[in-house]
């Protein structure tokens, strides 16, 4: 693995042994061979194990339930996976009693963020471990804001502050004692304690990484713009990507790529040289999105006019259907990270609903300057507001393709009649349909959670 620095793995056995003794195991060394983390470095390198904290991102039943691609029934029909072949319909009973990949991941990532918090908040750093401290502290806070961000997603409503303080949230792991009964809190109250982990972070991490798997400045308030974004916060979100394009600002040009290439971004740097990635993470390569099956979305290979280069750099045809290829992962699997494209779209997005239609068109432009062809491009104009605002919300959908973000998108448009969208898959001659306002864009707790936990599940 090529990257700036290699990362110093932990002795994981010791790691393992200490989440699974609990606090128990803090009082009392069992064994004088037993190492335990008691080290900023052991503990940053808890947050350094990338195989751990940045693959198999909780992005799959988002994925799977959004309007990127379709699957030929043939397809449907083998699949074994039956919270995908469910998930793809969004039926009643998705899980049919299986774990779910999403909400396990993403609470044992923050299983490793408490443990490095709270060994982190055991020691006090001399003047010369200042930096190191933070870094990790801030990491840490980080990853359990990420995690926690992508459960609200996907287990609970669209954040609306009318009815955020009623509105159930999810269980807010905030300690690394698992054997603690823990309810769901509000929405509300998840969305706080999510902005009230990326603040400190932000305050806490360098600007510029070892490399794109570790966490920095920027990539913390790209999210806190994604984040009050979602939340319609449309002043704190365009500030946030203020502070992040003031920090990193790069976009590729796609003019300099080779679009003829089966991948367009390779699999061996980690995002390293990419400039947009600021902070790099990937989802399993799942089954019902895994290239065999793929057949991309023709509404959306639509979007693509005359000199947009995004079609060829995204997509690929194989026999009589087209495959994405765009990933920022390189190879199949699906990168789910943060980059400044986002952040463009999400600033430009922001300033034309507060009614800055300069800085919109100013960064919609710039973006698009580096995806269409140079010979060609001519810059946008003269649309109005409600134009505007169309167009981006186009450009996010066309830009942004499997990231993970247009289940999030979906379900916060919908809030608004202009942008409201029926979901439609027929399989075998029957017709599935997910509307506006329909239940199923909140995805069921997990029915072990539900058998074992004082959780209440979401309705259907």
């Amino acid at each position: 693995m090529k990257m700036k620095k290699i990362l110093k793995p932990i002795l994981w056995a010791a790691v393992i042994v200490f989440v699974s003794c609990g606090k128990e195991f803090l009082a009392v060394k069992q064994n004088k061979n037993q190492v335990v983390p008691n080290k900023i470095a052991d503990f940053q390198g808890i947050l350094d194990n990338w195989r751990e904290l940045n693959v198999s991102s909780s992005h799959e039943l988002s994925i799977i339930g959004a309007d990127e691609y379709y699957i030929s029934d043939n397809h449907w029909d083998g699949l074994r996976d039956l919270y995908q072949k469910n998930g793809y319909i969004w039926a009643d009973d998705v899980y049919a009693g299986q774990d779910v990949d999403d909400w396990n991941a993403a609470y044992h990532r923050i299983l490793l963020a408490n443990l490095a918090l709270e060994g982190l908040a055991r020691i006090s750093p001399l003047p010369d471990q200042r930096t190191a401290w933070e870094q990790a502290k801030g990491s840490a806070l980080f990853f359990r804001a990420w995690n926690h961000y992508q459960l609200a997603q996907l287990f609970c409503k669209p954040y609306d502050s009318r009815t955020a303080g009623a509105d159930l949230g999810i269980p807010l792991r905030l300690e690394a004692d698992v054997s603690v009964k823990m309810g769901r809190s509000t929405l509300e109250n998840t969305y706080h304690h999510i902005i009230q982990d990326l603040g400190a972070a932000a305050d806490l991490l360098v600007v510029t990484p070892l490399n794109k798997l570790q966490p920095a400045k920027p990539a913390a308030y790209a999210l806190l713009a994604r984040v009050y974004l979602m939340m319609g916060d449309y002043s704190n979100a365009r500030q946030s990507a203020d502070r992040c394009l003031a920090l990193e600002n790069e976009l590729l040009d796609f003019n300099q790529l080779d679009l003829s290439l089966n991948y367009l971004f390779p699999t061996v740097d980690y995002g390293e040289s990419n400039p947009e990635i600021l902070f790099f993470c990937f989802m399993d390569n799942i089954t019902i999105t895994n290239s065999s099956r793929y057949r991309a979305d023709t509404l959306l290979l639509k979007l693509y006019k005359s000199g947009d280069l995004r079609r060829q750099a995204y997509f690929r045809d194989v026999s009589d259907r087209k495959v994405f290829k765009g990933s920022y992962r390189g190879g199949v699997a699906f990168f789910t990270g943060l980059a400044t494209d986002e952040v463009y779209l999400t600033r430009a997005e922001c300033a034309v609903r507060e009614g800055d239609l300069e800085t919109a068109y100013k960064d919609l432009n710039f973006l698009l300057s580096k995806r269409f062809d140079s010979d060609t491009f001519r810059p946008i104009a003269g649309l109005n507001r409600d134009e505007l605002l169309e167009f981006v919300i186009k450009e996010r959908r066309k830009e942004l393709v499997l990231r993970g973000i247009r289940w999030e998108d979906l379900r916060r448009l919908n809030k608004e009649v202009a942008f409201q969208t029926t979901l439609i898959r027929e399989v075998n001659g029957q017709r599935y349909e997910l509307t506006p306002e329909s239940a199923r864009w909140v995805w069921p707790i997990p029915d072990n959670e539900i058998s074992t936990g004082n959780i209440e599940q979401n309705r259907r």
